[in-house]
């Protein structure tokens, strides 16, 4: 059995993340369609690919019969399209983040339980060897009962000069914090088992997007005066089970590393996670003791991993086999309850307090 595939969304992301890595799963997925308002990038795409091409996403939907589809749009329309797909029954894989804000998440995840359908959200990361090797570390206890967390993932200079990530509309009307600290939060979540956050105290900070002459060392241009992002922000959470976590993201900085660059760490009272690469965590190590040695491991990790690849596989494999997807909209509700806190802290600065919502 195949299912029935389409694509909503064919830039960078959408054609290099999605669509190419299921042109390898040919004995699973049938593709037949893409969806892109840009219609010379659609029907260039589909003519290479030899699918249709729709520049209205919801005629490909009540036109082709999909049983599923990849959501590869600005993160300010995604949580919009996936209802809207979720409400012809078609099941989704949004591309990360799920929502631009803790509402629409809920939205969007209640809606894929009340209806029955598969929602993965799209943390490619996820897949990296590295960050399996410290989920191992977690679930054989080596680490022991978790206590601290640290996370950072910064660029010395990256803001995003494109109407994709700074028009308000299309952003989601947020800055570094949603767009790339979302994988550092699921980064370190995934090896805290995603253990609730209790209260947050956070700042957002806007200290390069407002000045003309920073364009010229960051990404692509920008109307300055109406540059209203955060390009850097910082967090404190407070997990359930007395566990510390501590942010640090920033699309620019003054830091001693050209590229972008993440590391996090996460401490216990058996041993201790530290790793580091970019929005994946590419390196990992262990650090513990025996009854008369401290030690440290290290898996032996391949050079080239498709986490692409891993990524839709497993997402088509849960639609075929009607399992639950390894990232699930929950783990969304729980990482936008802290993206959402940080913000509200800063705004009226104070800590704020948590509760997950049921769904």
């Amino acid at each position: 059995m195949r299912i029935r595939y389409g694509i909503i969304g064919v830039g960078g992301h959408g054609r290099n993340r999605h669509l190419l890595p299921l042109t390898k799963l040919r004995d699973k997925v049938e593709i037949i369609a893409v969806a892109d308002i840009n219609k010379e990038r659609c029907e260039e795409v589909a003519y290479q690919f030899k699918i249709k091409c729709y520049t209205d996403y919801m005629d490909m939907i009540e036109k082709e019969s999909l049983d599923a589809v990849s959501i590869v749009t600005p993160t300010g329309l995604h949580s919009k399209i996936a209802m809207d797909v979720l409400n012809k029954k078609v099941n989704v894989l949004v591309d990360k983040p799920l929502g631009s804000n803790l509402d629409e998440v809920l939205n969007v995840v209640r809606t894929a339980k009340h209806k029955g359908l598969k929602l993965m959200v799209g943390y490619w990361s996820r897949f990296s060897s590295a960050l399996q090797f410290g989920k191992e570390i977690v679930d054989k206890d080596l680490l022991g009962e978790p206590y601290m967390a640290y996370g950072y993932l910064v660029r010395r200079r990256g803001i995003p000069g494109i109407p994709t990530f700074i028009d308000k509309r299309l952003s989601g009307g947020r800055g570094a914090l949603l767009d790339i600290g979302c994988y550092i939060i699921d980064n370190l979540l995934t090896l805290l088992k995603f253990r609730k956050p209790i209260s947050v105290i956070g700042k957002t900070y806007t200290k390069f997007g407002n000045k003309k002459d920073e364009i010229k060392f960051n990404w692509g241009n920008w109307d300055i005066e109406n540059f209203s992002l955060e390009d850097y922000a910082t967090g404190f959470v407070k997990l359930e089970k007395d566990i510390s976590m501590i942010l640090e993201v920033g699309w620019a900085a003054n830091v001693s590393h050209a590229e972008e660059r993440s590391y996090i760490r996460v401490l216990g009272d058996k041993g201790g996670i530290e790793g580091n690469g970019n929005e994946a965590i590419l390196d990992i190590s262990f650090h513990g003791r025996t009854d008369n040695f401290l030690v440290d491991m290290k898996p032996v990790i391949k050079k080239k991993e498709d986490m692409s690849y891993e990524m839709v596989k497993s997402f088509v494999e849960s639609v075929l086999e009607n399992k639950e997807p390894p990232i699930t909209g929950y783990e969304s509700v729980i990482l936008h309850s802290i993206i959402d806190g940080i913000y509200k802290s800063s705004e009226e600065d104070r800590e704020i307090r948590i509760v997950i919502p049921e769904i």
